[in-house]
This record gives C-alpha cells, structure tokens and sequence, in this order.
C-alpha cells in the first residue's frame, strides 16, 4: 500500500461521500497536539472543525494550527504521548505548509499541482530557451512547497539541481548532494550535469578592474 492510499480519508455530507487526504501540523489550543490536518476535495480543511480555505489561512496566522513548536511547549500526541518541547527544530513553515495544502487540494481534484506545473515551466524552456520561459520557470519553481522541491524532476540522482542552475546559475550544482559527497571524499574528477540554458558564472567585480 503505497503513502498516498494510506492518507486516503472521507467524509460524508448530505449523503454524499467527499474524499480527502491529511497531513500532521499541531493545533495550539492551550497546549500543542500533533494532529491530522484533514484535507477534503470541495476545499474544506477540518482542523478541529471544518474551515475553507480562506478562514483555514486565517487559522494559520493566528497560531490555531502551528507546523513547529516553541521551545518549553507542552505538547500531546492523542492517546499516546505528552511532552515537554526542547531542542525543536522545524522543517516547514505555515506558509509552505498552506500551499502543501492547496496542492493536495489540486491533487484531490484532478488538477495540476504547483510541481506538475513546474515540471511543464521546465519544458517550455527547454524548447524555447528565452528569458521569458526562464522568469516563468523561476516563478512556478518557487511557487512549489520549499520542502517538497527537491524532486520536482522525479530524478532520485539530479534532484532539482538542474532547475535551480537554469533559474539560479551554473554554481547550483555545488548543492548537488553527488558532487558534494564526491569532495568529500576527494574523489576527482568531480560529477557534473549538463543543462542547456544555465545561468552562467559572473566574473567577480574585480576581474573587470582597469577594463
């Protein structure tokens, strides 16, 4: 059973069964509980009472529904664990977490997701290499969940790395996980990737001096 058919979840509505999805966050109601932030396919998110998702966002910025902890946070996991938080460290903010949020939504209903909408940005410029398809690369690129853009490419090997090189520049591909590894063990020479329409290096300013 794959990830997805496990988060598979329903509600029913005048009769109507309405499919959904979840993913965990904490709902600060005096203390913090981790919980499952229920995601429907008409939009609603049930976040210990059903919200849209305008009044979900709201719920985001006033603190109902928080994606870290602050440190000392009482904290409970349902029928089985309480603690005190120390050491906290958080990978996603609510703001990335909102649009993870919209994407499952889009998912839900058949739509393209931000990724899915990247990876055709991604091959539009491929075949037109113009600063217009690069600016719009850029844009659905960052439009992705901060955490969730690592394989936009569904490549386990180049990860994003080539997207980030075409929007950001050619030295991108020292954040790439092979090559950094290859350093450190002083393997030479080191792997590289070709992408067409990379930004290339600036010349530091001083490398202009007296020209």
């Amino acid at each position: 059973m794959s990830m997805d058919q496990q988060r598979r979840i329903s509600r029913i509505e005048n009769g109507v069964e309405i499919p959904g999805t979840w993913l965990n966050a904490f709902i600060h109601n005096g203390k913090y509980f981790l919980t499952e932030i229920r995601i429907y396919k008409d939009s609603k998110i049930d976040c210990w009472g059903l919200a849209g998702l305008e009044e979900f966002k709201s719920k985001l910025k006033c603190g109902w529904v928080v994606t870290s902890l602050p440190e000392g946070a009482e904290t409970s996991v349902s029928f089985l664990v309480k603690f005190i938080a120390t050491d906290v460290m958080a990978f996603i903010s609510e703001d990335e977490f909102y649009k993870e949020v919209v994407d499952e939504i889009a998912a839900l209903n058949s739509q393209p997701t931000s990724s899915d909408l990247c990876r055709l940005a991604f091959k539009e410029f491929q075949e037109a290499k113009t600063e217009v398809t690069r600016a719009k690369l850029k844009a659905a690129y960052e439009s992705i969940p901060e955490h969730n853009r690592r394989y936009v490419l569904q490549d386990m090997d180049v990860k994003d790395i080539p997207i980030r090189m075409i929007i950001y520049g050619e030295d991108e591909i020292e954040n790439w996980s092979h090559r950094m590894a290859s350093k450190h063990l002083g393997l030479k020479p080191l792997p590289t990737i070709k992408v067409d329409g990379a930004l290339k290096r600036r010349k530091p300013w001083w490398k202009f001096w007296g020209k």
